[in-house]
């Protein structure tokens, strides 16, 4: 009797596998991130294998489709056929399972620096491999290769004792083609997810208010199909008001403040209309963390605590993405980040947004950008070119012998060529140079008080390094005779989960430093309390230069910080004890809302505010969705 049910088995067996398979990879996610358990409720973490049900048979339905069609053609041509789909179905899903163990295992590792499940971002990275494979130590990469080719093994193994070779009843029978209806509308009914209206996403395994837990049960092989899928999509998915409503709610959440600046804006000579140079420096995965002045650990970085105390320091800017391809769009274009795009990957919507060498260049500024690493890079060297740069320098511009870091040339030898370009440049100049030093694997030429080999504190002596090069930077840029008329803005590309080990959802770990220096400015060390974020840049530092009109019609999505500034209107006054604003930032878990009076993140699969300081009101929280909704909206449009 079994022997006659036999073929009726195979979708069984196999979708066996598969749950077996994901339960697998879940365990290891979760004990490997067990310092990410909640702290009020650790056993929470072991209640994904439960909530996960849904998306993993989901999932294990797409994986199944192939298989079971090519099963149910072995039937319909008969016993003669069967070696050939036996061996065929067999060839199939070792193909998809060696795919998908490189997914769910790469799912761990980029876990720990994204903290977010895999998505289609990751996929354009894996383009150029070799800037990839440059952040890992050779051992590293040894034993990778050697826990993939384990696990491939593993498999294999596990497939041959739970859905074996064997898939077909001994004697021929094309009874076995009555399952194919059934299968096929199981397979479609699990995909969806059940009969409900709408199909199946993310946020029916969200189960707790501690987002690791979600994440825990969120199919990475699942998660990241689905944001391939969506990529194109002209959907805007986070719009939860008319449009209408959110853009009148968004043009009076950034009108809010805006007034005409007084004396205690002005920070240049009145007399002087020189042009000015100006020189970006912007630093690799910076946080306030290592920012003694911005609440971070003391003693790090000595030399910007120096350019802070004769410069102006920004003290509530926020990074609204968490990787350098978003920074640099927002530092230099003045564009928000997208919690589940990067428009710089995006190269027809990327092409149409202004920015700041665009807007210097035709104002006759002479451009240069420099990097230690690969341009190739998330579509780097493709939008640079067409921002208008005279020179772009890369890692191929330097020799093997500069190359110090797995990244490439650490920021010691970056800077200091940074100088001798500079030198041969015709002002007025605008030049960029983009650091690499503080990136994982910390491999920087340097050793600090900071010596012991865990992820915090190789994070704190790489930024020890940093600021040395910086230091030496400014020391040789001191002799220069273009040092007297240029403006420095320092400022990173993004924040950084380390050296606190916090999660890309906390604010902490978006707040990045914003120092402007230089000795045209008058009025040292000054405070701005105003809250913004990177791409606030460009119309800021363009006001200074004074060319605000330019900036606010070219740049529309970079306001000017010191217009959110409320001055109480004398001169000598504490003004920036006044200061409102607000910033945002996201990714694929939610979106961040930081004011004066709070600062919390929603989360897009269970739908609520965690709220991490101080209170965000309704009004909040209406206003931070309606900046989202309308931001995306413009993406789209793009």
């Amino acid at each position: 009797m079994l022997r006659s049910l036999r073929p009726f088995f195979f979708p069984f067996r196999l979708l066996a596998f598969w749950l077996l398979f994901f339960v697998v990879f879940r365990l290891w996610f979760v004990l490997w991130f067990h310092q990410d358990w909640s702290a009020e409720n650790p056993a929470s973490a072991w209640l994904s294998f439960w909530h996960a049900l849904p998306l993993d048979f989901s999932f294990a339905a797409y994986l199944l489709a192939l298989p079971v069609i090519m099963w149910q053609l072995g039937i319909a041509f008969g016993s003669r056929a069967y070696p050939f789909f036996e061996k065929s179905i067999f060839g199939v899903n070792v193909l998809i399972f060696t795919v998908f163990v490189f997914v769910f295992g790469a799912n761990v590792f980029l876990y720990q620096e994204w903290q977010t499940p895999l998505n289609n971002r990751a996929v354009e990275y894996f383009k150029t491999p070799s800037a990839l494979l440059d952040s890992m130590s050779l051992p590293f990469k040894l034993a990778s290769l050697g826990i993939y080719v384990s696990f491939i093994w593993l498999t294999i193994w596990a497939y041959k004792k739970i859905v074996g070779l064997k898939i077909y009843a001994e004697k021929s029978s094309r009874w076995g083609l009555l399952a194919f209806p059934l299968s096929l509308g199981l397979l479609v009914l699990a995909i969806r997810g059940g009969t409900g209206v709408m199909p199946i996403n993310e946020s029916a395994v969200y189960y707790s208010p501690h987002l690791f837990d979600n994440h825990a049960a969120t199919n990475p092989g699942w998660s990241l199909c689905h944001s391939l899928i969506e990529t194109r999509s002209t959907v805007n998915r986070y719009a939860v008001m008319e449009d209408g409503v959110a853009l009148k709610e968004f043009n009076t959440l950034t009108g809010a403040g805006l007034g005409s600046k007084n004396a205690a804006f002005q920070f240049f000579d009145p007399s002087d209309s020189t042009a000015h140079n100006l020189v970006f420096l912007i630093l690799e995965s910076h946080t306030a963390q290592v920012i003694e002045e911005l609440g971070g650990e003391p003693g790090v970085c000595s030399n910007m605590s120096r350019l802070i105390r004769e410069g102006i320091l920004f003290e509530h800017i926020y990074g609204s993405g968490y990787r350098t391809d978003q920074g640099i769009i927002s530092i230099l274009a003045g564009y928000p980040a997208q919690p589940d795009q990067s428009i710089i990957l995006l190269e027809d919507k990327a092409s149409k947004l202004p920015s700041i060498p665009k807007l210097l260049k035709d104002t006759g500024y002479s451009t240069l950008f420099l990097y230690g690493g690969e341009l190739t890079f998330a579509n780097l060297g493709l939008w640079l070119t067409n921002q208008r740069f005279d020179k772009i320098l890369s890692e191929r511009d330097f020799t093997s012998a500069e190359k110090t870091q797995r990244w490439g040339v650490d920021d010691g030898i970056l800077l200091q060529r940074t100088i001798q370009e500079i030198n041969q440049m015709h002002p007025p100049f605008f030049a960029t140079a983009m650091t690499l030093s503080l990136h994982p694997p910390y491999d920087v030429p340097f050793q600090s008080k900071w010596t012991a080999n865990n992820d915090r504190e190789k994070f704190l002596n790489s930024a020890a390094f940093v600021d040395h090069a910086i230091g030496a930077f400014f020391k040789s840029a001191e002799q220069q005779p273009w040092y007297a008329n240029t403006i420095f803005v320092l400022v990173a590309d993004h924040g950084a989960s380390q050296p606190g080990g916090l999660g890309m959802d906390r604010p902490e770990s978006r707040h990045t430093p914003l120092i402007i220096f230089g000795k045209p400015i008058v009025g040292k060390g000054r405070k701005v309390g105003v809250f913004g974020n990177h791409h606030d840049i460009p119309a800021t530092i363009l006001s200074l230069m004074h060319k605000a009109p330019q900036a606010l019609a070219f740049i529309p999505w970079s306001q000017d910080l010191f217009m959110k500034v409320y001055s109480p209107g004398s001169p000598g006054a504490e003004w920036q004890k006044y200061a409102e604003g607000f910033a945002y930032y996201t990714n694929e878990n939610g979106l961040g809302w930081a004011t004066p009076h709070g600062k919390g993140f929603y989360e897009f699969g269970s739908k609520e505010w965690r709220i991490f300081e101080g209170k965000l009101d309704s009004v909040d929280r209406v206003n931070a969705q309606a900046y989202l909704q309308t931001l995306y909206n413009d993406f789209l449009s793009k």
